[in-house]
């Protein structure tokens, strides 16, 4: 498989290409669902937060991939370090997974709301990264969430208990970017062009989107 692979000279180029794409349908008088990632896609969602088009917020609603379960506001939260970098879209509505309940009860009120807003989206998009396993949002190799029927999968790990969307809300999205850098990656980015388990590598998931732009410092010929 061909994927669309772009090397960047500075997240701007990043941020350009998806601000763009939001705003667009925005615009166009969709409501669009946008899903976040922690990590070192923060930084380039904060930016792009700034460029939303203040006139149509109202019709963005931002939740996450993924989240490492705990109190509210705990340090090790993406939600946390989304709002610590700055980041505020005032007039969208927002949906944390943290909402200072049980992880039983977090996860049941979690898949409802994410599938009343996967049916009342007109436009889906996502901004995912991707470990050096292979995993993309909370989704482990040969974990339970790869193959959950459920929208949202919540499981206990080594290190954290997560919470994360499923492969079920990803080929429901119109759009995905995945932004991967460093060159302990690029094995894995040369591992996406081929069609291996999704259990071993969960980020071959991301190919079932219509539209999968992946942002990296990836050299081909470097790698070799």
């Amino acid at each position: 498989m061909s994927l669309n692979i772009k090397n960047f000279n500075n997240i701007e180029d990043i941020v350009d290409s998806i601000s763009h794409s939001i705003n667009t349908k925005l615009l166009e008088g969709k409501r669009v669902l946008w899903f976040l990632s922690g990590g070192s896609s923060i930084k380039i969602e904060t930016k792009i937060a700034e460029r939303i088009n203040k006139e149509h917020e109202g019709d963005l609603v931002i939740t996450l991939t993924d989240e490492r379960y705990g109190e509210v506001n705990h340090p090790d939260s993406n939600w946390f370090q989304l709002l610590e970098s700055g980041f505020d879209v005032p007039k969208a509505k927002s949906i944390p997974f943290l909402i200072g309940k049980s992880f039983k009860d977090t996860t049941i009120e979690l898949r409802e709301k994410i599938k009343i807003e996967l049916d009342k989206a007109d436009y889906k998009i996502g901004i995912f990264g991707m470990g050096i396993d292979g995993h993309t949002a909370g989704i482990l190799p040969h974990t339970e969430a790869v193959n959950s029927n459920e929208l949202i999968c919540a499981y206990d790990t080594h290190q954290y208990d997560r919470i994360t969307i499923t492969g079920k809300v990803i080929s429901c999205l119109d759009e995905a970017v995945l932004f991967a850098v460093g060159d302990m990656k690029w094995p894995m980015i040369e591992k996406l062009e081929k069609e291996i388990s999704i259990d071993e590598q969960p980020a071959q998931i991301l190919k079932s989107v219509p539209l999968l732009t992946i942002f990296t410092d990836y050299r081909a010929d470097e790698s070799r």
